[in-house]
């Protein structure tokens, strides 16, 4: 709690500063000479925004609140009603001297860890070559695998993502990665590091690292109507983390939900792991208020001493509708889908949707028994404006024996949950 207080209080002194920078402009002293230049402040699809006359600086926050709640019903093992603030971000945004980015961002919603909660998000500098659509990165951002996983938490049509994206996807890393774009199509390369706080030395190893590359077309993409097809592969060797055995991995997840946190489907350690290929499939059409989604996504784990090579894979599809007739944007440049246009009507937008994903750990062969899960995912959310959202989702998992959690649930675990978010995007 103390950390978090910090933090606020951090974050009341800089706007109070920039408050009562009138009062003391003329004595303050910002290194570097004195280069100057008049801003224009705006409010632009939610967000407040500062710009210089001729747009090559700009900065602009984006802060997130959402809180959670849900209750479970028909559970073999017990399950903890109850509600948390699933995300707490503040980011600030920047474009400096035209052609240079940046962002800082991090999270302060809760977790199920008594240390301190705050957590590193995007922290990430960007070069784009002007007039070549060819763009460089370096810090802490996303893996580009998984074009779920990719879209930001702030648009997500359900609460929390597909079980398989939260099995098989890394997030954020640090790393570096190169980005080329034109009106049709977008490829990402890039080189991934560890994820912040995990880094330990084992000893003297070499960091573990993942090369990954991601394509999308869209054959179709104007005003209204868009067509996506992507394909995304991976490689990647072991991390070296404190709580697993060296060449070892562990992959698990969640049921769709967060507010009970202990992850039915989980493989226990894989041992002698040489290395691990990640692919996925990607497919999107957007037509007026019609959303359609749908993702293939799998691993295959190659281990030492001719031990069987694991298979694991699952996917999901998901649909959704404007009942007050809204679209979606598509971003050609990084292959993802942007947010409901502004409500057409003075109560706000409404919308329907509806996932089913399917999630296989198991690979019985290999002797691997992480579980199966098999869910239906219904939702409605209501959009007042473009800056609140209000989620409700009602959720069916049926999932196998093996989805035991090594061991310590009982498996055969098939139960239903509602669950409900109120978000603000300030």
């Amino acid at each position: 709690m103390k950390n978090r207080m910090s933090y606020f209080a951090i974050m009341l002194f800089i706007l109070a500063m920039i408050s009562a920078g009138t009062s003391f402009a003329q004595d303050a002293k910002v290194p570097g000479g004195n280069e100057r230049m008049p801003l224009s402040t705006e409010m632009r699809n939610g967000k407040l925004v500062f710009e210089s006359e001729n747009g090559d600086y700009r900065w602009w926050f984006d802060s997130r609140l959402q809180v959670d709640m849900a209750m479970f019903f028909e559970n073999k093992n017990p399950m903890s009603n109850g509600a948390l603030f699933r995300r707490l971000t503040f980011a600030m945004k920047t474009v400096m001297h035209k052609n240079w980015e940046g962002e800082f961002d991090f999270d302060l919603g809760e977790d199920v860890s008594v240390d301190p909660q705050t957590s590193l998000r995007d922290m990430w500098i960007q070069y784009t070559v002007p007039d070549v659509n060819l763009s460089f990165r370096v810090g802490n951002f996303k893996d580009p695998y998984g074009m779920e996983r990719l879209n930001s938490s702030r648009l997500l049509t359900f609460l929390e993502r597909s079980t398989i994206t939260n099995a098989l996807t890394l997030g954020r890393r640090i790393g570096a990665s190169v980005r080329y774009w034109n009106d049709w199509m977008q490829v990402t390369g890039a080189i991934m590091g560890h994820e912040p706080g995990t880094r330990i030395d084992k000893g003297q190893k070499d960091e573990a690292f993942n090369t990954t590359i991601r394509a999308s077309f869209a054959p179709i993409n104007k005003i209204g109507e868009a067509l996506h097809i992507g394909v995304a592969g991976s490689y990647k060797i072991p991390e070296l983390l404190a709580d697993v055995p060296t060449n070892g991995i562990e992959i698990s997840a969640r049921t769709e939900q967060y507010v009970f946190d202990p992850k039915h489907l989980h493989t226990d350690v894989i041992k002698d792991v040489n290395y691990y290929n990640r692919y996925a499939a990607e497919f999107v059409y957007i037509y007026g208020p019609l959303y359609f989604q749908s993702e293939f996504l799998g691993t295959s784990i190659y281990r030492w001493y001719g031990k069987q090579t694991v298979n694991l894979k699952g996917g999901y599809a998901m649909a959704a509708y404007m009942l007050t007739g809204e679209n979606r944007f598509y971003y050609v440049d990084e292959g993802e889908v942007g947010p409901v246009e502004a409500p057409k009507n003075w109560y706000g937008a409404i919308e329907l949707a509806a996932r089913y994903s399917v999630t296989d750990l198991n690979d019985l062969a290999a002797g691997v028994h992480g579980g199966q899960n098999n869910q239906l995912m219904l939702g409605i959310n209501y959009y007042p404006n473009t800056n609140i959202k209000i989620q409700f989702n009602y959720s069916m998992v049926n999932l196998d024996q093996y989805a035991t959690r090594k061991g310590n649930l009982y498996g055969d675990d098939d139960f239903s949950f509602i669950q409900m978010r109120f978000q603000a995007s300030m």
